[in-house]
């Protein structure tokens, strides 16, 4: 396994234990019973269902932004890049003035 597919695998599953946790939490009530109630139920399912939602819409708009971040980043690098070739080019001019 490589380590993107690891990374992957490790995001899944705190992704995973985090809705477990919150809708455990949430939909729980009671411990009289050992059986799920059919509130419960549709708790955890409701529960799930938004959680899973919002990272889609989350996930959404990461990928609408990424790029725009990504060329922005890009951008400053390259400025910051033009300016330390210019300042080493004046360092250049003083130290060998001809």
């Amino acid at each position: 396994m490589d380590a993107l597919q690891l990374r992957n695998f490790k995001d899944f599953l705190l992704l995973y234990n985090q809705i477990s946790e919150t809708c455990f939490k949430t939909c729980a009530n009671t411990f009289l019973s050992r059986e799920i109630t059919s509130n419960e139920d549709l708790c955890v399912n409701n529960c799930a269902q938004k959680y899973i939602h919002a990272n889609h819409k989350i996930m959404e708009v990461f990928m609408e932004v990424q790029p725009l971040m990504m060329h922005k980043r890009i951008e400053e690098i390259n400025t910051a890049q033009t300016t330390l070739e210019e300042q080493n080019q004046q360092i250049k001019l003083e130290e060998n003035p001809q």
